[in-house]
């Protein structure tokens, strides 16, 4: 049976749940693929009528699918309200094309929440396969595995060279993409972002916010992918990708023990962790925006040995965070607490219970820290 809307919301999907194998830095992966059917025409131009009859030919074999005949979410956007599909966006299971599409789109979301499927969104299969690794090849084979099951069902449409085509003739290829989901708290710290961009677009990746609604740095989370792969060269994308998504991983923490060990800068950390403490400690008011940023800093503090949480691990303490993350997104807001501004003051008591009354701040790191500037002057 289908999980209903609110079901899934009890479970946070694997890129909020907590960090993976590399470490507070890279947060986890993603691959995009995209399929057509031969003898319809793209979602862009296409009819209700003409959606609909791609929905019916996609959506039972999708469901049929291991993962989907149980537990799964299934909906069609037309009977989603507008803030439902917020709400998705906001845990970024559906892209903002798909928020906007009506009767003949349908969202398929496995059980484990790590596989999304949109019918008719920019193409007439977007499927999203999540994960909390550091490297790209279990979520590709797991996308290449998925992608099998659906082709000894169904066919795709296909150019003389057997690449698959999408609305855009210049991605025909493989049609995959993918993804890594960075926390770069040091390189946006020390004003490094615009060096980091250059650099990947000389090697053809690009980075771009991960809130990308709320501005360049929200949370100092961001995603660097890459552009539609040429068939058979999935593995070798993929290698590349993990190459320079660990190198930014080293570089950030880099930057991080710099900032500590200069003295010029050594107060820097301490003086924004302590700064997102007494904000969220004390402020009646909050965007989620500064909200994303106080988290952010916490993080920070936690992976320097600034903080220490008092009875949680450091594991629990990043898996709270992150839980924070979701439950105070306007749109997660008011749809499950019933708040109806942007603001998540509302949320303020259940923030200091849970959190900050788990935070020790450590003054002799920052003693230590004056005392280094001290004698360097």
């Amino acid at each position: 049976m289908a999980k209903s809307f609110k079901a899934l919301l009890n479970k946070r999907p694997p890129w909020f749940s907590h960090v993976g194998a590399g470490g507070e830095v890279i947060l986890g992966t993603m691959a995009r693929v995209v399929r057509n059917l031969p003898g319809h025409c793209f979602p862009g131009w296409s009819t209700e009528e003409g959606r609909k009859a791609v929905a019916d030919i996609l959506l039972p074999v999708i469901l049929e699918l291991p993962g989907n005949k149980t537990a799964a979410f299934s909906a069609e956007l037309s009977n989603l309200s507008y803030t439902q599909r917020r709400v998705l966006l906001e845990r970024k299971q559906i892209s903002h094309s798909m928020a906007a599409r009506q009767a003949g789109c349908h969202i398929v979301i496995n059980g484990k929440q790590d596989t999304v499927f949109m019918i008719n969104e920019e193409e007439h299969l977007v499927m999203h396969f999540f994960a909390t690794d550091d490297n790209c090849f279990p979520v590709l084979k797991r996308a290449e595995k998925i992608t099998a099951a659906l082709e000894q069902k169904l066919q795709f449409a296909t150019n003389a060279h057997g690449d698959n085509l999408t609305s855009l003739p210049t991605e025909a290829g493989c049609s995959v993409q993918l993804y890594t989901i960075l926390h770069l708290p040091g390189l946006v710290t020390a004003n490094m972002m615009q060096q980091v961009n250059r650099a990947l677009e000389k090697m053809c990746l690009s980075i771009s916010p991960f809130y990308q609604n709320l501005g360049d740095d929200a949370g100092n989370l961001f995603v660097v992918y890459t552009a539609p792969i040429p068939q058979g060269e999935e593995e070798e994308v993929a290698e590349m990708l993990e190459q320079i998504t660990t190198a930014l991983q080293t570089r950030e923490c880099q930057v991080r023990n710099r900032l500590i060990q200069n003295p010029e800068t050594t107060s820097m950390i301490p003086d924004l962790v302590n700064r997102a403490y007494g904000i969220m400690r004390y402020a009646c008011r909050m965007e989620y925006k500064e909200f994303l940023a106080s988290i952010s800093m916490l993080k920070l503090g936690l992976s320097v040995g600034f903080i220490r949480p008092t009875t949680l691990s450091p594991i629990q303490f990043l898996d709270k965070l992150s839980e924070y993350m979701l439950e105070t997104a306007p749109y997660h807001a008011e749809y499950q607490h019933q708040v109806t501004d942007s603001l998540v003051h509302s949320m303020r008591c259940l923030i200091n219970c849970s959190i900050l009354a788990e935070i020790e701040l450590l003054s002799d790191f920052y003693k230590a820290a004056q005392s280094a500037l001290t004698d360097e002057q």
